[in-house]
């Protein structure tokens, strides 16, 4: 598990920030930059993800029987990728600073295995953009320090950051809905022998039920509170005249 330079807010302003470039730092410092898991050094988590991406590739080989595997690989990457930037349940929130003359500080890459997908919410900066990928941009003039945090949608670089466990929930806790979503796209792969109309319709709305349930648990928070994104403000709730 990746290791937070701020985990939670600071109780004084004497914060110990990473040396970064611009004087930021935001979840992983250059200098804290995590250990992924290996087989020499977590052997269990690495068998762990081996028998469910095994089991993931066993199970779509044997309903479309002669497909290859390096066919089967490319659309369950694809799967992957579009659940981790549609559902954005993958998060992280780090927390920045700027020294004065500079006005923007660069998320991306997260790690050496995750990059960020979205910037969700910032607080620090009252007039802000973000520059694609994941670059805060403040648009005051700054001639102040400044300091918040940011909330991050992350996805894994690419299959074998997966492979080697940058993602360990997501087989564990979505495994029917990536299986749908590799099937969904695979059944849906035109003049192929088992190019299948209705059950890519099938797969395609079981996929998408499953990613709108995995960012209604990330909006959430893995609570069973209500998710912010639904709460309407006070201004608008309305009242009953007297």
């Amino acid at each position: 598990m990746p290791r937070e330079v701020q985990a939670n807010p600071p109780s004084t302003h004497a914060v110990d920030y990473s040396p970064a470039v611009a004087e930021f730092a935001i979840g992983l410092s250059p200098i804290q930059e995590p250990v992924w898991p290996t087989v020499a050094d977590s052997p269990r988590l690495d068998r762990s993800m081996d028998a469910s991406y095994n089991r993931l590739m066993d199970t779509i080989q044997a309903r479309l029987p002669g497909i290859t595997e390096d066919m089967v690989e490319l659309e369950l990457w694809n799967a992957i990728d579009e659940f981790c930037l549609r559902s954005t349940y993958f998060r992280h929130r780090a927390w920045w600073r700027m020294a004065p003359g500079v006005n923007s500080v660069q998320l991306d890459p997260f790690s050496q295995h995750m990059d960020v997908a979205w910037v969700i919410e910032q607080h620090g900066l009252y007039r802000y953009s973000v520059d694609p990928p994941a670059t805060l941009v403040d648009l005051e003039i700054p001639t102040t320090h400044r300091r918040g945090h940011v909330l991050m949608a992350l996805k894994p670089r690419d299959m074998e950051a997966v492979k080697r466990g940058a993602v360990p929930h997501l087989f564990r806790n979505f495994f029917e809905v990536i299986l749908d979503g590799a099937l969904f796209r695979l059944f849906n792969l035109p003049a192929k022998p088992w190019t299948d109309p209705q059950r890519t319709q099938y797969h395609g709305l079981r996929y998408w039920a499953g990613v709108n349930r995995a960012r209604d648990i990330a909006e959430r928070s893995n609570s069973p509170s209500q998710s912010d994104f639904r709460r309407f403000p006070y201004f608008s709730r309305g009242r009953r005249k007297q």
